[in-house]
């Protein structure tokens, strides 16, 4: 294991390749902190690389998909090569929305695995180091679908009640090893997430990806003993 040396610390963000993931990667390395890319799509990732590189700062890519345990596994190893990740933040989520008499069972399934099955077996993979350490920073990048059932919405809501479960599990079982859990609950957020699904809300009055990204890495900052647990963002219009 090589420790990188003149840096805050290493920091993971899962889905990173564009979004708030990017966005909080990029904040992230203004702060100092070495990066770890996460994501299916290499060449995204790529594009964020060069631009984290470009403003000087410190990068790796590692290709996941945080549903396969042994892409995670891969994901593990390797970061354990770099040192210790004091941060992750999981990010990875999807949504697909349609009445319930019209979702699909592939449908569930890939936002199950996707936005929960993938955050819970990121967790497992890193904790335990963390225990060792005992210090850490957990985040959890749910949605406001997290904390309200909106309706057209039933397998996207489920999975994020389920994430928010999670987190508060953990949250409660890691306090004695020092380790900070946060989730954050955002309202609607401008990002690549809506190009496929058939929601027709204006984009333009969506919040802008950077601006939640500074309220997480504010969270993760934190410093001493305190911990932001729960975070809301929302538009100042409310949701649509």
């Amino acid at each position: 294991m090589t420790e990188l040396t003149n840096l805050k610390q290493i920091a993971l963000v899962t889905g990173a390749s564009s979004g708030l993931g990017k966005a909080i990667a990029l904040r992230l390395v203004e702060q100092n902190y070495h990066v770890v890319l996460a994501s299916r799509n290499i060449e995204k990732l790529e594009i964020v690389k060069n631009e984290i590189e470009n403003k000087s700062g410190k990068c790796t890519i590692i290709p996941t998909d945080v549903s396969l345990e042994s892409s995670v596994q891969h994901l593990v190893t390797e970061c354990d090569k770099l040192g210790f990740v004091g941060t992750v933040i999981n990010n990875s989520g999807l949504g697909l929305f349609s009445k319930i008499s019209n979702h699909s069972t592939e449908d569930w399934d890939q936002m199950i695995n996707v936005n929960l099955r993938g955050a819970f077996l990121i967790s497992r993979g890193f904790i335990p180091a963390m225990q060792n350490r005992k210090q850490g920073t957990l985040v959890f990048v749910n949605s406001v679908a997290g904390k309200w059932g909106y309706p057209f919405s039933a397998g996207y809501v489920a999975s994020k009640y389920g994430l928010r479960g999670l987190a508060d599990s953990l949250r409660n079982e890691l306090r004695s090893d020092h380790i900070k859990v946060t989730s954050v609950h955002p309202g609607a957020v401008d990002s690549p997430f809506w190009d496929n699904t058939k929601a027709n809300f204006p984009r333009h009055e969506m919040m802008q990806d950077d601006d939640v990204a500074k309220m997480v890495v504010q969270a993760i900052t934190l410093s001493g003993n305190a911990v932001n647990e729960e975070i809301v963002i929302r538009r100042v219009q409310g949701d649509f």
